[in-house]
């Protein structure tokens, strides 16, 4: 008689044991699938860059510093050609800048002999009035003349310095 009870409760520890493993892998891979589709899943623009009649809708990132300036980078593409946009804004005191990459290689910068006023309203990054210049020669200042746009950026929250956290690690 004891021999049963000892087998029945043998035979329950394996059913209970296969059952939590077919249970753990459920769990596994409904993560991993949950990971995939958020992988998938592509991010939703929080902000944009107009340079003339073209709009740039980005996804992008914002940084406080520990004195309280603000950066953001962008990732998005070109609407005309799918290529890759990168943008970078420095709301910095003194010294603001805004730049678009395409591809990696300077697209479209702020010019830098016109004022570029970029403002910081809680979580918010404007600008209304940009004088875009192309192949900005940094010696003289003086670039081809792109146009006139403004940029929008909704950041929802700042991460901290970026620096600060390359240094860090």
């Amino acid at each position: 008689m004891k021999n049963n009870y000892f087998n029945l409760l043998i035979l329950s520890l394996f059913i209970w044991g296969f059952s939590s493993c077919a249970s753990s892998e459920n769990t596994v891979e409904i993560l991993e699938e949950a990971k995939k589709v958020k992988e998938d899943t592509p991010k939703v623009s929080n902000g944009w860059i107009q340079i003339g009649s073209q709009k740039f809708e980005m996804v992008f990132t914002c940084y406080k510093t520990q004195l309280g300036e603000v950066a953001a980078l962008g990732n998005g593409e070109d609407p005309q050609t799918g290529e890759v946009t990168e943008a970078l804004i420095q709301a910095f005191i003194g010294k603001p800048y805004v730049v678009l990459l395409k591809n990696g290689s300077t697209m479209f910068e702020a010019s830098l002999n016109k004022p570029l006023d970029l403002s910081v309203n809680g979580l918010e990054i404007t600008a209304g009035a940009i004088s875009w210049e192309k192949n900005l020669d940094l010696d003289t200042t003086y670039g081809e003349v792109a146009g006139f746009g403004s940029l929008f950026v909704d950041c929802g929250q700042f991460e901290s310095d970026v620096l600060e956290e390359r240094f860090s690690n």
